[in-house]
């Protein structure tokens, strides 16, 4: 059994099925939106569809036993893999033996044997400007009647596929650490309050901080158009028995505080005051400044009429902030009407013979913040730094190794030249075969 596994672990193919069971799984993931309610999502899907994805568990799938499982399984393969080539790895580079072995010459991928009834002096400068050529600066040496020259360069890129193989475990073990001890949600603060509670994704409840988050200012600024430019908070963090930790947070800017990340998400009023409505009569041209709360009726001078503010949006149909309006007159019924800040449907305010105009009125903002606390983040920046270190080595780096061996006499020396390449052979064995040719050796 345990034989049939390692066999089953150390299969390339299980690690292709797993890599492309996994993107499929994860563009599945991608096409329906994780971490929305349950009510949302029946009304999204038909009752047969939702209970099949809810009982794989679709719905937050990147936390699912059976994900989990995948990656686990792919973290042992990669493992067995990486451990059935440590050995052979090992072996080459590791120290060249000091005493050459003529077995190399039969057993290399790249081996030639040519004749040569030159001086041993020409011979030998001969075979230095091969080996220098196609690998480095040679090693010589004397054994009984033989000389050898060996030459070897970038042994250590052979270790380029353990980095990956090492930097895919911790890049994934990063991922399982921030799923199982991590978080994500967001939380709503109103300018001058705190809260010290994050309301997670996906309704998985609350997740409760430990301190207490403070906004003590949010400010927006706006474009001609009115689409927002920039918006910030100024955030307190209050720990420790009262000590406060400030700090400022803009989109794309993040405060970190005890690993926790905070990022501005979102933005909304929550709350409006001090209405300012100009109310201009059309028979004198003059024009009123009123100033009414919600639900609360106010005397239009000149007139039997009053008015009041009913509700208040801060977008009506993509015209910007309005109030509905409502004019009362003694024996008619009311006349409720939409009241814009910069005069859009002008035609529709003219009512009870004034013109109404929200003028400007005080308003109160939230500020929306993701929270985050991901504690492998840390394992998966290694993990992509040793995955460059390691493709930096494997494609831009070749373990090349040469051996020459010049035996025979005076009247016709033999040369016996083995090699290996870790890659580019074909490149290889074209320039070593350039290179016999412009020696001349025969």
């Amino acid at each position: 059994m345990i034989k049939k596994l390692h066999k089953l672990f150390s299969s390339v193919k299980l690690t292709i099925f797993l890599f492309l069971f996994l993107a499929a799984t994860s563009i599945l993931g991608t096409i329906i939106q994780q971490g929305l309610s349950m009510e949302r999502y029946k009304t999204l899907y038909s009752p047969g569809v939702f209970s099949a994805l809810k009982f794989f568990n679709i719905f937050d799938m990147y936390h699912s036993w059976w994900f989990t499982t995948l990656l686990i399984l792919l973290s042992i393969n990669i493992i067995v893999c990486t451990f059935k080539q440590v050995p052979r790895i090992i072996r080459l580079i590791s120290p060249e033996k000091k005493e050459f072995d003529d077995t190399v010459f039969k057993s290399s991928q790249i081996r030639k044997i040519f004749q040569s009834q030159k001086k041993l002096s020409d011979i030998e400068r001969q075979a230095e400007i091969i080996v220098k050529s196609l690998v480095g600066p040679p090693v010589k040496t004397a054994k009984g009647d033989a000389i050898y020259f060996l030459a070897e360069k970038g042994k250590y890129s052979r270790l380029g596929m353990i980095l990956v193989h090492i930097s895919i475990l911790l890049i994934l073990a990063g991922g399982l650490i921030g799923t199982m001890l991590g978080f994500a949600g967001q939380m709503n603060i109103v300018e001058g309050e705190k809260s010290d509670t994050v309301a997670l994704f996906g309704g998985k409840g609350p997740e409760k901080l430990g301190f207490d988050v403070r906004c003590d200012d949010f400010t927006v600024e706006f474009y001609e158009t009115g689409m927002p430019k920039e918006y910030k908070t100024d955030l307190a963090i209050i720990d420790d028995g009262g000590k406060v930790t400030s700090g400022t947070m803009r989109v794309n800017h993040p405060f970190i505080y005890k690993d926790l990340k905070f990022c501005q998400a979102t933005y909304g009023i929550a709350g409006v005051s001090d209405f300012l409505i100009g109310a201009r009569n059309n028979k004198t041209g003059k024009e009123i400044v009123l100033k009414p709360d919600i639900m609360k009726k106010v005397p239009l001078p000149g007139s039997n009429a009053s008015f009041a503010i009913a509700r208040f949006v801060t977008d009506h149909g993509g015209m910007g902030p309005a109030v509905l309006g409502v004019l009362l007159e003694p024996g008619k019924a009311h006349d409720i009407f939409w009241i814009f800040q910069d005069g859009h449907n002008i035609n529709q305010q003219q009512k009870g013979g004034f013109i109404f105009t929200l003028k400007d009125f005080s308003r109160l903002y939230y500020t929306g913040i993701q929270v985050s606390k991901d504690p492998g983040v840390f394992i998966v920046w290694i993990g992509f730094c040793l995955i460059m270190m390691g493709f930096m080595l494997s494609l831009f780096f070749t373990h090349k190794r040469i051996w020459l061996k010049i035996s025979g006499s005076q009247d016709k020396y033999e040369i016996s030249i083995a090699a290996s390449v870790s890659k580019n052979r074909k490149a290889f064995e074209e320039k070593l075969e350039e290179l016999t040719r412009e020696t001349t050796v025969e």
